[in-house]
């Protein structure tokens, strides 16, 4: 069995299920966001919940003692867009949750945010999340979803979810067995895949995360949406790399993307593969590009996998480099989304790895401990701007993520899941795919022939046709409908 890999590894997800909005308008108190006049009661709920709650006492981040700091938020009775914000040093500060601002000395100093800014946003994410939800059947005038808490959220579809099976379904379909079905999807000749919400990693339990650069539209206004739907922490876009709020997205300034008031990075928290994530991700996608976000060639979607299914077995990252090593071109190829091609500067921001993956698979290296994780990530993954990056592991106190660099910007829920699907189908192939049982591990037919494929890929050689993105997709899924999911991506895209 692999040792225990130290326990800061993506742990949990936290998302919640977006409202619809429509053409009429009102000011919300949280954030000035605009929202529909069908949405007016959830405002009221929202209004009488703040006007219900005096104090809440949360846990924020001290950027200077570097440590966790309790602090007590107290909300202004007479007006709702301030708070009070005692801090254990004994002073108080004001935050104006509205416009978000603080009269403490780096918020003026800066004007960037800060902490207590922080503690207000998850105070009031805290007293929102107990529960905000529509009419009794819990939808808006229009019908469609609404607003519930996190929690509740969760509460509710926790007995549908228990009934999903966490074993990986492999209904042994090769498309190597297809080679013509393959070649006619390939041009066209396919149905429609859709956009899904339950099982979509086929039962895989590895956290996720990811990362959408947009330009254009105005980036203070999706902030604002996406907080009063409770998707997003802060009611405008924060600075690069700004403080996270524990299971809340965050709009960040981006200097490749951003130009004034315009572009800006997605961020997400942690995430499972839940209903609920899905939904918001179509929710941040549709709220994005209704206030005019697009993506260009020079815009990326990144996505972080857990490394647990890694952890500290060597023949599981040997597999993974392989499979890098490989089908790295077919990855480009798959990577340009709906731009038809790899973007631009993926040479700088999402460098080839390829190389470095090949020359990993066939070291000889240590792997019986956290330490030896850490100087493989190191010695192998110099630059975080390579299509995969490891610098977060080789970073003790970082979260254990691989980082894939290579997806074009896209602010389709489509695309992205489609990209999720495929890092999450790498990772766990690079555990599954074996060729030998092992006294702890039983592996199927099915199994080994995919480790027989990889076993027996081309090596060192870059290669571009059909075959590289067939054997590609029969390792990585074992599911027909997930590989169909991938052809539909490669059928709309060329070679880098």
């Amino acid at each position: 069995m692999p040792k225990s890999r130290r326990n800061n590894t993506l742990a949990s997800g936290g998302n919640t299920s977006g409202g619809t909005s429509g053409t009429g308008t009102s000011n919300d108190i949280n954030g000035g966001a605009a929202i529909t006049t069908e949405n007016a009661e959830i405002v009221q709920r929202v209004e009488d919940r703040l006007d219900g709650v005096r104090t809440i006492t949360v846990n924020i981040e001290s950027r200077t003692r570097r440590q966790t700091e309790e602090v007590q938020v107290t909300l202004d009775p007479n007006r709702r867009d301030i708070a009070r914000v005692a801090s254990e040093s004994g002073n108080t500060y004001e935050v104006n949750h509205e416009e978000q601002t603080c009269t403490c000395m780096h918020y003026i100093s800066h004007e960037d945010g800060c902490r207590h800014i922080d503690a207000t946003n998850t105070a009031i994410g805290q007293i929102l999340n107990e529960r905000v939800v529509g009419n009794d059947n819990g939808a808006d005038a229009a019908g469609n979803s609404v607003l519930e808490g996190q929690e509740n959220v969760d509460e509710i579809n926790e007995a549908d979810r228990n009934t999903l099976s966490l074993d990986q379904e492999d209904d042994g379909f090769f498309y190597e067995d297809n080679k013509q079905t393959f070649k006619s999807m390939m041009q066209g000749e396919m149905e429609e895949v859709p956009y899904e919400y339950e099982n979509v990693l086929n039962g895989s339990k590895i956290t996720f995360g990811v990362e959408l650069e947009f330009v254009g539209g105005n980036a203070h206004a999706i902030a604002r949406e996406l907080y009063t739907l409770g998707i997003c922490a802060n009611a405008q876009r924060v600075g690069y790399h700004a403080p996270s709020v524990e299971g809340k997205w965050k709009l960040e300034r981006d200097s490749s993307v951003s130009s004034g008031d315009e572009g800006g990075e997605l961020v997400s928290p942690i995430l499972k593969d839940t209903p609920e994530t899905w939904k918001s991700i179509e929710k941040i996608c549709e709220v994005a590009k209704r206030h005019g976000a697009t993506v260009n060639s020079k815009t990326g979607a990144h996505v972080h996998v857990g490394m647990e299914p890694l952890d500290t077995a060597k023949q599981r990252w040997k597999r993974f480099f392989k499979l890098i090593g490989r089908y790295e071109e077919s990855i480009y190829r798959f990577s340009g989304g709906d731009l038809g091609r790899i973007r631009e500067n993926h040479e700088h921001y999402a460098m080839p790895f390829a190389d470095r993956a090949r020359e990993a698979s066939n070291m000889r290296f240590r792997m019986e401990s956290n330490d030896d994780v850490n100087r493989l990530a190191d010695s192998v993954c110099g630059t975080r701007y390579y299509g995969i990056n490891l610098r977060n592991i080789a970073n003790y106190n970082a979260p254990n993520t691989v980082e894939f660099r290579y997806f074009n910007g896209s602010l389709n829920a489509k695309q992205i899941q489609a990209n999720v699907k495929l890092a999450n189908g790498i990772v766990m192939a690079s555990e599954k795919a074996r060729t030998h049982e092992s006294e702890n591990y039983n592996t199927t037919d099915t199994m080994k022939r995919r480790g027989e494929m990889l076993n027996n890929s081309v090596e060192n050689v870059r290669r571009r046709d059909e075959t590289s993105m067939r054997k590609l997709i029969d390792i990585a899924f074992t599911r027909k409908k997930d590989k169909d999911a991938a052809i539909e991506v490669f059928s709309k895209n060329t070679w880098r």
